[in-house]
Protein backbone atom coordinates (compact mmCIF):
# COMPACT_ATOMS: atom_id res chain seq x y z
CA UNK A 1 0.00 0.00 0.00
CA UNK A 2 1.45 3.25 -0.85
CA UNK A 3 0.45 5.96 1.98
CA UNK A 4 -1.22 9.10 2.48
CA UNK A 5 1.25 10.79 3.87
CA UNK A 6 4.31 9.81 0.63
CA UNK A 7 0.74 10.58 -1.73
CA UNK A 8 0.16 14.00 -0.39
CA UNK A 9 4.51 14.27 0.06
CA UNK A 10 4.10 13.83 -3.62
CA UNK A 11 1.29 15.68 -4.71
CA UNK A 12 2.87 18.86 -3.40
CA UNK A 13 5.60 18.44 -5.69
CA UNK A 14 3.12 19.36 -8.30
CA UNK A 15 4.32 22.60 -7.71
CA UNK A 16 8.11 21.78 -9.66
CA UNK A 17 5.97 20.71 -12.92
CA UNK A 18 6.36 23.12 -15.64
CA UNK A 19 3.90 26.21 -15.16
CA UNK A 20 0.77 26.08 -17.31
CA UNK A 21 -0.52 22.37 -17.27
CA UNK A 22 -3.86 22.00 -19.28
CA UNK A 23 -5.95 19.78 -17.53
CA UNK A 24 -9.30 18.81 -18.33
CA UNK A 25 -11.76 17.39 -15.58
CA UNK A 26 -14.73 14.93 -15.98
CA UNK A 27 -16.52 14.86 -13.15
CA UNK A 28 -15.09 17.41 -10.90
CA UNK A 29 -17.89 19.23 -9.12
CA UNK A 30 -18.66 16.63 -6.21
CA UNK A 31 -16.56 14.11 -4.29
CA UNK A 32 -13.67 12.47 -5.77
CA UNK A 33 -12.93 14.52 -9.27
CA UNK A 34 -14.04 18.14 -7.01
CA UNK A 35 -11.49 16.66 -4.22
CA UNK A 36 -8.64 15.39 -7.10
CA UNK A 37 -9.27 19.51 -9.06
CA UNK A 38 -8.67 21.44 -5.92
CA UNK A 39 -5.68 19.51 -4.57
CA UNK A 40 -4.49 19.98 -8.03
CA UNK A 41 -5.23 23.46 -8.40
CA UNK A 42 -3.80 24.33 -4.73
CA UNK A 43 0.34 23.15 -6.00
CA UNK A 44 0.41 23.71 -9.56
CA UNK A 45 2.00 26.57 -11.08
CA UNK A 46 -0.44 28.72 -12.79
CA UNK A 47 -2.71 26.18 -14.41
CA UNK A 48 -5.52 26.27 -17.18
CA UNK A 49 -8.18 24.23 -16.25
CA UNK A 50 -11.31 22.97 -17.90
CA UNK A 51 -14.14 22.07 -16.25
CA UNK A 52 -16.78 19.95 -17.76
CA UNK A 53 -20.48 20.38 -15.39
CA UNK A 54 -23.98 20.21 -16.24
CA UNK A 55 -25.84 23.57 -17.07
CA UNK A 56 -27.65 22.84 -13.66
CA UNK A 57 -25.02 22.46 -11.54
CA UNK A 58 -23.72 25.03 -8.92
CA UNK A 59 -20.14 25.63 -10.39
CA UNK A 60 -20.09 29.24 -8.50
CA UNK A 61 -19.27 27.73 -5.27
CA UNK A 62 -16.29 25.95 -6.86
CA UNK A 63 -14.98 28.39 -8.89
CA UNK A 64 -15.07 30.94 -6.63
CA UNK A 65 -12.68 28.46 -4.00
CA UNK A 66 -10.74 27.77 -7.14
CA UNK A 67 -9.60 31.57 -7.31
CA UNK A 68 -9.28 31.80 -3.96
CA UNK A 69 -6.55 29.11 -3.99
CA UNK A 70 -5.32 29.49 -6.61
CA UNK A 71 -5.83 33.38 -8.15
CA UNK A 72 -3.08 32.88 -11.01
CA UNK A 73 -4.89 29.42 -12.34
CA UNK A 74 -7.54 29.72 -15.46
CA UNK A 75 -10.41 28.25 -14.93
CA UNK A 76 -13.19 27.49 -17.69
CA UNK A 77 -16.45 25.55 -17.54
CA UNK A 78 -17.84 23.42 -20.13
CA UNK A 79 -21.42 23.16 -19.26
CA UNK A 80 -22.44 19.95 -21.30
CA UNK A 81 -24.31 16.85 -20.11
CA UNK A 82 -21.52 13.90 -20.58
CA UNK A 83 -24.57 11.42 -20.26
CA UNK A 84 -25.06 12.01 -23.67
CA UNK A 85 -22.70 11.92 -26.09
CA UNK A 86 -23.06 14.35 -28.68
CA UNK A 87 -22.79 16.92 -26.03
CA UNK A 88 -19.33 14.99 -24.94
CA UNK A 89 -18.38 15.70 -28.59
CA UNK A 90 -19.28 19.05 -28.18
CA UNK A 91 -16.76 19.29 -25.18
CA UNK A 92 -14.22 17.85 -26.94
CA UNK A 93 -15.01 20.79 -29.58
CA UNK A 94 -15.00 23.08 -27.38
CA UNK A 95 -11.55 22.41 -26.09
CA UNK A 96 -10.27 21.63 -29.26
CA UNK A 97 -10.95 25.55 -30.74
CA UNK A 98 -8.79 27.22 -27.61
CA UNK A 99 -6.37 24.33 -26.86
CA UNK A 100 -3.21 22.69 -28.90
CA UNK A 101 -2.06 20.34 -26.28
CA UNK A 102 -3.81 17.90 -23.25
CA UNK A 103 -1.57 17.65 -20.48
CA UNK A 104 -3.79 15.99 -18.51
CA UNK A 105 -7.31 14.20 -19.16
CA UNK A 106 -9.06 13.50 -15.53
CA UNK A 107 -12.21 11.13 -15.78
CA UNK A 108 -14.56 10.60 -12.49
CA UNK A 109 -17.99 11.33 -13.86
CA UNK A 110 -20.55 8.33 -13.18
CA UNK A 111 -23.56 7.22 -11.52
CA UNK A 112 -25.13 3.66 -10.46
CA UNK A 113 -28.54 3.50 -11.64
CA UNK A 114 -30.89 2.39 -8.90
CA UNK A 115 -33.87 2.57 -11.22
CA UNK A 116 -33.26 0.31 -13.98
CA UNK A 117 -32.41 1.25 -17.09
CA UNK A 118 -33.78 4.32 -18.60
CA UNK A 119 -32.49 5.44 -21.53
CA UNK A 120 -31.64 8.43 -22.83
CA UNK A 121 -32.65 10.23 -26.21
CA UNK A 122 -29.32 8.35 -28.07
CA UNK A 123 -31.01 4.98 -26.88
CA UNK A 124 -28.30 4.51 -24.33
CA UNK A 125 -28.24 3.41 -20.70
CA UNK A 126 -27.08 6.86 -18.86
CA UNK A 127 -25.09 5.28 -16.08
CA UNK A 128 -23.52 3.46 -18.57
CA UNK A 129 -22.70 6.24 -20.58
CA UNK A 130 -21.04 8.35 -17.93
CA UNK A 131 -19.12 5.15 -16.86
CA UNK A 132 -17.81 4.13 -20.17
CA UNK A 133 -18.64 5.49 -23.51
CA UNK A 134 -18.51 9.47 -23.11
CA UNK A 135 -14.92 8.96 -21.11
CA UNK A 136 -13.57 7.06 -24.30
CA UNK A 137 -15.24 9.67 -26.84
CA UNK A 138 -13.90 12.25 -24.68
CA UNK A 139 -10.29 10.44 -25.03
CA UNK A 140 -11.00 9.03 -28.31
CA UNK A 141 -11.61 13.05 -29.85
CA UNK A 142 -9.16 14.52 -28.11
CA UNK A 143 -5.82 12.02 -29.14
CA UNK A 144 -4.49 14.33 -31.37
CA UNK A 145 -4.24 16.90 -28.48
CA UNK A 146 -2.90 14.95 -26.11
CA UNK A 147 -0.51 13.46 -28.44
CA UNK A 148 0.99 16.85 -28.59
CA UNK A 149 2.27 17.12 -24.64
CA UNK A 150 5.07 16.28 -23.06
CA UNK A 151 4.16 13.50 -20.96
CA UNK A 152 0.10 13.01 -21.91
CA UNK A 153 -1.93 11.10 -19.17
CA UNK A 154 -5.53 9.71 -18.57
CA UNK A 155 -7.11 8.87 -15.77
CA UNK A 156 -10.17 7.07 -15.24
CA UNK A 157 -11.88 6.28 -11.61
CA UNK A 158 -13.83 4.05 -11.66
CA UNK A 159 -13.14 0.44 -11.27
CA UNK A 160 -9.94 -0.81 -12.48
CA UNK A 161 -9.21 -4.40 -11.56
CA UNK A 162 -12.41 -5.35 -11.09
CA UNK A 163 -12.96 -6.20 -14.92
CA UNK A 164 -15.01 -9.53 -15.64
CA UNK A 165 -17.52 -11.63 -17.43
CA UNK A 166 -19.37 -9.84 -19.88
CA UNK A 167 -22.19 -10.78 -22.41
CA UNK A 168 -20.42 -10.18 -25.94
CA UNK A 169 -23.49 -10.35 -28.04
CA UNK A 170 -24.97 -7.68 -26.51
CA UNK A 171 -22.21 -5.47 -24.73
CA UNK A 172 -24.18 -2.37 -24.39
CA UNK A 173 -27.00 -4.71 -22.81
CA UNK A 174 -29.73 -4.05 -24.65
CA UNK A 175 -31.45 -6.83 -25.21
CA UNK A 176 -34.45 -7.88 -22.79
CA UNK A 177 -33.32 -9.06 -19.34
CA UNK A 178 -29.81 -8.55 -19.15
CA UNK A 179 -29.14 -4.80 -17.89
CA UNK A 180 -28.98 -4.98 -14.02
CA UNK A 181 -27.19 -2.68 -11.61
CA UNK A 182 -24.15 -5.78 -12.05
CA UNK A 183 -24.10 -6.08 -15.25
CA UNK A 184 -23.48 -2.80 -16.16
CA UNK A 185 -21.01 -1.69 -13.95
CA UNK A 186 -18.62 -4.79 -14.96
CA UNK A 187 -19.57 -3.82 -18.46
CA UNK A 188 -18.42 -0.41 -18.34
CA UNK A 189 -15.28 -1.48 -16.16
CA UNK A 190 -14.20 -3.88 -18.54
CA UNK A 191 -15.07 -2.29 -21.80
CA UNK A 192 -13.06 0.99 -20.55
CA UNK A 193 -9.47 -0.83 -19.40
CA UNK A 194 -10.03 -3.11 -22.84
CA UNK A 195 -10.70 0.25 -24.82
CA UNK A 196 -7.93 1.95 -22.80
CA UNK A 197 -5.53 -0.70 -23.58
CA UNK A 198 -6.33 -0.89 -27.65
CA UNK A 199 -5.82 3.27 -27.33
CA UNK A 200 -2.42 2.27 -25.68
CA UNK A 201 -1.13 0.03 -28.27
CA UNK A 202 -1.87 2.96 -30.97
CA UNK A 203 -0.72 5.89 -28.89
CA UNK A 204 2.37 4.77 -27.16
CA UNK A 205 3.29 7.89 -25.82
CA UNK A 206 -0.33 8.24 -23.62
CA UNK A 207 -0.02 6.75 -20.34
CA UNK A 208 -3.22 5.38 -18.99
CA UNK A 209 -4.86 4.53 -16.03
CA UNK A 210 -7.95 2.90 -14.63
CA UNK A 211 -8.47 2.91 -10.91
CA UNK A 212 -10.90 1.70 -8.21
CA UNK A 213 -11.01 3.88 -5.52
CA UNK A 214 -13.00 1.32 -3.33
CA UNK A 215 -15.31 2.62 -0.69
CA UNK A 216 -15.68 6.23 -0.65
CA UNK A 217 -17.79 8.88 0.99
CA UNK A 218 -19.32 10.41 -2.02
CA UNK A 219 -22.96 11.03 -3.24
CA UNK A 220 -22.61 8.38 -5.94
CA UNK A 221 -25.32 6.03 -5.12
CA UNK A 222 -28.07 8.51 -4.30
CA UNK A 223 -27.45 10.04 -7.81
CA UNK A 224 -28.60 7.34 -9.38
CA UNK A 225 -32.01 7.20 -7.26
CA UNK A 226 -35.17 8.80 -7.41
CA UNK A 227 -38.14 8.45 -4.79
CA UNK A 228 -38.23 6.24 -1.80
CA UNK A 229 -34.97 4.58 -2.74
CA UNK A 230 -33.02 8.22 -2.78
CA UNK A 231 -34.64 8.99 0.48
CA UNK A 232 -33.12 5.70 1.71
CA UNK A 233 -29.97 5.99 -0.06
CA UNK A 234 -29.34 9.48 1.50
CA UNK A 235 -30.91 8.91 4.85
CA UNK A 236 -29.43 5.84 5.45
CA UNK A 237 -27.24 3.77 3.39
CA UNK A 238 -24.80 6.72 2.80
CA UNK A 239 -24.04 7.69 6.10
CA UNK A 240 -23.75 4.36 6.99
CA UNK A 241 -20.92 3.88 3.80
CA UNK A 242 -19.52 6.83 5.30
CA UNK A 243 -18.70 5.66 9.04
CA UNK A 244 -16.29 2.82 7.11
CA UNK A 245 -15.37 4.54 3.67
CA UNK A 246 -11.85 7.14 2.70
CA UNK A 247 -12.97 9.86 2.64
CA UNK A 248 -13.30 12.36 -0.73
CA UNK A 249 -10.24 14.25 0.30
CA UNK A 250 -7.83 11.24 0.38
CA UNK A 251 -9.31 9.59 -2.44
CA UNK A 252 -8.95 12.78 -4.44
CA UNK A 253 -5.63 12.82 -3.38
CA UNK A 254 -4.81 9.15 -4.63
CA UNK A 255 -6.53 10.28 -7.64
CA UNK A 256 -4.25 13.34 -8.02
CA UNK A 257 -1.42 11.00 -7.38
CA UNK A 258 -1.90 9.27 -10.50
CA UNK A 259 -2.58 11.78 -12.22
CA UNK A 260 0.70 13.38 -11.82
CA UNK A 261 3.11 10.76 -10.39
CA UNK A 262 5.95 8.87 -12.80
CA UNK A 263 4.89 5.64 -10.69
CA UNK A 264 2.24 6.03 -13.13
CA UNK A 265 3.90 6.89 -16.11
CA UNK A 266 4.82 5.92 -19.49
CA UNK A 267 7.45 8.97 -19.89
CA UNK A 268 9.49 10.42 -17.11
CA UNK A 269 9.02 14.11 -16.39
CA UNK A 270 6.52 14.57 -13.94
CA UNK A 271 6.92 13.89 -9.90
CA UNK A 272 9.53 11.74 -9.68
CA UNK A 273 9.31 8.12 -7.37
CA UNK A 274 8.95 8.72 -4.12
CA UNK A 275 12.10 7.18 -1.96
CA UNK A 276 10.90 3.20 -1.61
CA UNK A 277 8.38 2.77 -3.82
CA UNK A 278 8.67 0.74 -6.82
CA UNK A 279 6.75 1.16 -10.20
CA UNK A 280 4.23 -0.77 -10.41
CA UNK A 281 3.69 -3.06 -13.58
CA UNK A 282 1.31 -2.30 -16.25
CA UNK A 283 -1.15 -4.97 -17.74
CA UNK A 284 -0.52 -6.89 -20.82
CA UNK A 285 -2.11 -4.38 -22.65
CA UNK A 286 0.17 -1.63 -22.06
CA UNK A 287 -2.25 0.35 -19.20
CA UNK A 288 -1.87 1.22 -15.50
CA UNK A 289 -4.67 -0.73 -13.39
CA UNK A 290 -4.43 0.17 -9.77
CA UNK A 291 -6.46 -0.64 -6.74
CA UNK A 292 -7.78 1.25 -3.81
CA UNK A 293 -4.81 1.30 -2.04
CA UNK A 294 -2.44 2.44 -5.26
CA UNK A 295 -1.46 -0.78 -5.80
CA UNK A 296 -1.13 -2.49 -9.09
CA UNK A 297 -4.04 -5.07 -10.23
CA UNK A 298 -3.26 -8.22 -11.98
CA UNK A 299 -5.93 -9.21 -13.54
CA UNK A 300 -4.28 -10.87 -16.39
CA UNK A 301 -6.59 -14.20 -15.98
CA UNK A 302 -9.80 -12.58 -17.09
CA UNK A 303 -8.18 -9.55 -19.72
CA UNK A 304 -5.48 -12.38 -21.29
CA UNK A 305 -8.70 -14.39 -22.48
CA UNK A 306 -10.49 -11.14 -23.94
CA UNK A 307 -7.20 -10.68 -25.91
CA UNK A 308 -6.33 -13.59 -26.98
CA UNK A 309 -10.04 -14.01 -28.76
CA UNK A 310 -9.64 -10.33 -29.67
CA UNK A 311 -12.67 -9.14 -27.69
CA UNK A 312 -10.84 -5.90 -27.33
CA UNK A 313 -11.16 -5.51 -30.59
CA UNK A 314 -14.85 -6.12 -30.57
CA UNK A 315 -15.03 -3.73 -27.62
CA UNK A 316 -13.40 -0.75 -29.72
CA UNK A 317 -15.87 -1.36 -33.19
CA UNK A 318 -18.99 -1.26 -30.75
CA UNK A 319 -17.93 2.02 -29.06
CA UNK A 320 -16.93 3.49 -32.63
CA UNK A 321 -20.11 2.39 -33.92
CA UNK A 322 -22.19 3.76 -30.89
CA UNK A 323 -20.42 7.17 -31.51
CA UNK A 324 -21.07 7.02 -35.39
CA UNK A 325 -25.05 6.32 -34.62
CA UNK A 326 -24.78 9.64 -32.05
CA UNK A 327 -23.38 11.12 -34.60
CA UNK A 328 -25.62 10.60 -37.36
CA UNK A 329 -28.43 11.18 -35.13
CA UNK A 330 -27.54 15.16 -34.60
CA UNK A 331 -26.59 15.05 -38.29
Amino acid sequence: MVAIQAILKSNACIAELPPSLVALFLGATSGIGRSALIQFARHAVRPRIYIVARPASKIKALLDELHDINREGTYTVIQKDVSLIRETSEVVEFFKARETKLDLLFQSVGFISLNGRQDTVEGLDPSMTTRCYSRLRAVQGLLPLLNEAATPRVVSILAGGQEGKMMEEDLDLRRPGNYSIVAAAVHSATMLTLAFEHLARENPGISFVHAFPGAVATPLLSRGSTGLVRLLMTGIVHPLVKAFATSADDAGARALFYLTSDLYSIKKSTVTLTDGIDKPPMSGGGIFLVNEKSESVDNEKVLADYRAREVDKQVWRHVTEIFNACAERVS
